[in-house]
């Protein structure tokens, strides 16, 4: 049996150890993505091709960034894996850095950050990121199923990390993208495979991410701030989409308020019913931008991996006030988030500006 660890903080890490891991939605083979005699460990038991390569997993967009992949500090490309990790992307990065020469072909790696917090956790706390591969013989099927690897392939392992009560997510490969300039010197994307993520879906957030507006029903301060932003974003010709979406479920229209404060300002309110935000619109969204601290925090407590793209309006834009809710209040409640969401919003777009197309 493979000795199963729940926590990192239980582990005896040694340099050269061959561990069972759990991504988030397959079991893998790993180790340390700088020890060599672990790495061929791992190539002789697969009974696999130096040359096939393998994935490296980092603990977060902090971590990648020690390493040299200059594409990666493009912020086009950077904002596009920001948005879609921790989560089933594999993208690959040229790179210089020798400590990758075991690993790497062309010098070129696969990188990827894992859904698994415990996995996370475990990377950050050794310093560095691992190499992983699916638990096979070359050639051979894939197997992410525990009892099977605890009967077949014990041996394989020094001990394993996996908390059984962890959230797991579909047994699907991840999509695999190579980024490159092509000759007018701009950044491109290529899809090597498509997995769980569709590449049509990463291709319009690579050309047009998607900024998100959250409040708490979506009738009052959010579809204020998408109409806004999106007359805004166009006459700044911007190439950001705007939508927006609330924390509950109510299939309600915009409120007379909001609606009667948009057409005092000459704007046309739109009469799209509430939406409730769930796991496809945080994943397709470039940033969620929230109305106020509270609605971050409910959002975060469902959506934890979002953290990274997840703020509050004021915050984004470095203001103090937060955009209270007029719900339910008089005309001049919605007059005043209004104003806010209007300036905030011409904050908004001096930042995207300014950030989205240098190198970070």
């Amino acid at each position: 049996m493979i000795k199963i660890y729940k926590t990192p903080a239980e582990i005896p890490f040694n340099p050269t150890d061959v561990f069972l891991h759990f991504t988030g939605n397959i079991f893998g083979i790993g180790c340390s993505a700088f020890n060599e005699f672990a790495i061929n460990k791992i190539l002789d038991l697969k009974q696999r091709d130096a040359n096939r390569g393998f994935i490296l997993l980092f603990s977060s967009m902090e971590q990648i960034k020690q390493y040299d992949f200059k594409e990666f500090k493009i912020h086009k490309i950077y904002s596009l894996l920001n948005q879609y990790l921790p989560g089933n992307l594999t993208t690959i990065f040229k790179t210089e850095d020798i400590r990758f020469k075991n690993i790497w072909q062309n010098q070129k790696v696969a990188i990827r950050i894992p859904t698994s917090k415990v996995l996370r956790d475990f990377i950050e706390q050794i310093g560095h990121p691992i190499v992983s591969s699916s638990i096979n013989v070359s050639g051979l099927s894939f197997c992410s199923d525990i009892n099977i690897l605890h009967r077949q392939f014990s041996d394989w392992f020094d001990y394993g990390l996996h908390d059984e009560d962890e959230k797991a997510d579909l047994p699907l490969p991840s999509t695999i993208l190579d980024v490159a300039k092509n000759e007018s010197d701009e950044m491109q994307i290529k899809c090597l495979r498509e997995g769980s993520i569709p590449f049509a879906e990463i291709k319009e957030s690579f050309q047009n991410p998607l900024v998100q507006f959250v409040c708490v029903g979506n009738i009052c301060r959010s579809p204020m701030a998408e109409q806004y932003a999106n007359i805004r974003f166009k006459e700044e010709n911007l190439p950001f989409r705007v939508a927006s979406c609330g924390l509950i479920e109510n299939r309600k229209m915009i409120s007379e308020g909001s609606k009667a404060v948009m057409k005092k300002n000459d704007i046309l309110p739109t009469q799209s019913v509430s939406i409730q935000v769930d796991e496809n619109i945080v994943r397709r969204s470039f940033l969620l931008i929230c109305m106020s601290k509270d609605i971050k925090k409910h959002l975060l407590a469902r959506f934890a991996e979002a953290a990274n793209k997840t703020f509050t309006f004021a915050e984004y834009t470095e203001n103090l006030q937060e955009i209270d809710d007029p719900y339910g209040l008089d005309f001049s409640h919605f007059e005043k988030a209004f104003d806010l969401i209007k300036k905030y919003t011409d904050d908004l777009i001096v930042k995207l500006k300014n950030y989205y197309l240098r190198s970070i």
